[in-house]
């Protein structure tokens, strides 16, 4: 311990040359510690955002063919899906039933495509506090039956006012046209993913009528979980149940991106040939990891990128400590003879130079450790709503997410780098010979 105080003590002997080589540490972590926690947030967020939009962790999706030969988007055999689900009963916080359409809303002269939702939002109590509301509240919705939540931008193109009745039309399962009048009674702010995709909202039982099903039917069956690492799990048990009972969809581990089309049941209506005609219902098992494929990708190339900027950056700085420390050597010269002529053996020198290593390593990273929260801190409070990338916020604001068992490792591999750049300067001044360090004086 005698040689750790006198490396600190060492520290504060070249204070400028010790605040410089602990900034440039901090300013490295700072950075790495900052995107890394961005990303980190990011993949909370985003999965928080693609559950919300699509109600759940796991989707179980039907089809039909009906009497001419279509296909249809319904899950007629209800009690096959909720038989499987007693298989992971434990592992279930809720699940919940929607319907989807493509739609057209027309008032007065005007007219908008719109993706609308149609959920029970009885089972789904905690989706209409995560909405972000421009206009309108969620009680409004909820007291009425024939309520209608648009995008903000989507109710400025048609020139609306909340309150006001529109137009809603559609084609049913089976491919008819159909219109229902209901009220816009709030805005939200648009949940754009990056793909075009903007979302609006009805009660599940209005939005059947108008796609000619029965109130209490439903297209897709939701599934949240206590956990979501379970969710692999969970997804095989549930697909392989299924499979004992009725026709299923083999699963492709995955899909190139976001496929909303299918996962909203949105599409045309197609003819099934009649040698490829099935019975009953056809389910197909989703998860979020296959929803979020394509952006877990682009996130993991950011992460990368991160990384790849940490290391340069570390490189660089342990050139810089390197090199100080070369400097260093030769200015301690006489005093690392008299150290060497008072007994301190080399093994000694040697650990005092480490020692001062490790202590501006690890001061410079909790204090760029604490410039970063400060920073992300800061970041946090700021409202993007009226961002077009909301998807990628909570609520309107930046999320960020940073582990403590990664960072603690980030500043283990900090600080050991720091030692292993300091490791030569430190062999080479165990190796002076006291008598000659001591002449050096002279």
């Amino acid at each position: 311990m005698q040689l750790a105080k006198i490396a600190l003590r060492n520290t504060t002997r070249q204070l400028k040359r010790t605040l410089l080589l602990g900034g440039a540490i901090a300013f490295g972590f700072f950075v790495f510690t900052v995107l890394n926690g961005f990303t980190g947030g990011l993949i909370e967020t985003v999965q928080f955002n693609f559950a919300s939009a699509l109600g759940g962790h796991i989707y179980i999706s039907g089809t039909e063919v009906s009497e001419l030969g279509s296909e249809i988007s319904v899950i007629g055999d209800t009690e096959a899906v909720l038989g499987a689900l007693g298989t992971i009963d434990q592992l279930i916080a809720s699940y919940n039933t929607r319907s989807s359409a493509n739609t057209s809303i027309i008032f007065g002269a005007r007219e908008e495509n719109q993706r609308l939702i149609g959920a029970d939002f009885g089972q789904e109590d905690k989706v209409l506090g995560a909405m972000n509301f421009v206009e309108g509240t969620p009680e409004a919705f909820l007291e009425r039956p024939d309520g209608l939540l648009l995008p903000q931008d989507v109710i400025e193109k048609l020139g609306l006012e909340i309150g006001e009745s529109v137009i809603v039309k559609t084609n049913t399962i089976s491919g008819q046209q159909n219109v229902a009048d209901l009220v816009v009674v709030g805005s939200l702010n648009p949940q754009d993913a990056g793909f075009g995709i903007t979302l609006g909202f009805a009660h599940i039982e209005a939005l059947n009528t108008l796609l000619d099903m029965e109130p209490n039917e439903f297209q897709t069956l939701n599934i949240y979980l206590d956990d979501l690492a379970l969710l692999p799990a969970a997804t095989g048990t549930l697909y392989r149940e299924l499979k004992n009972v009725a026709t299923v969809e083999p699963r492709t581990g995955g899909s190139r991106g976001p496929n909303f089309a299918r996962a909203f049941g949105l599409g045309r209506v197609n003819r099934v040939a009649e040698d490829e005609r099935w019975q009953g219902t056809k389910f197909s098992v989703t998860n979020l990891e296959d929803r979020m494929e394509g952006v877990m990708s682009m996130i993991g190339v950011m992460e990368n990128i991160s990384l790849i900027i940490f290391l340069v950056i570390l490189v660089i700085i342990m050139v810089g400590v390197m090199n100080s420390y070369r400097m260093v050597m030769i200015e301690r010269t006489v005093e690392i003879g008299t150290m060497r002529a008072m007994g301190v053996q080399r093994s000694g020198i040697r650990s005092v130079f480490i020692w001062e290593a490790f202590f501006i390593a690890l001061g410079g990273a909790l204090a760029g450790l604490v410039a970063a929260f400060a920073v992300m801190a800061g970041l946090e409070l700021f409202d993007f709503s009226s961002s077009s990338w909301s998807f990628f916020l909570k609520q309107g604001h930046i999320q960020f997410g940073v582990g403590f068992f990664d960072t603690v490792v980030n500043m283990a591999l900090l600080c050991v780098m720091s030692i292993a750049s300091v490791y030569l300067p430190a062999r080479s001044a165990a190796q002076l010979r006291p008598a000659e360090a001591l002449r050096a004086s002279f």
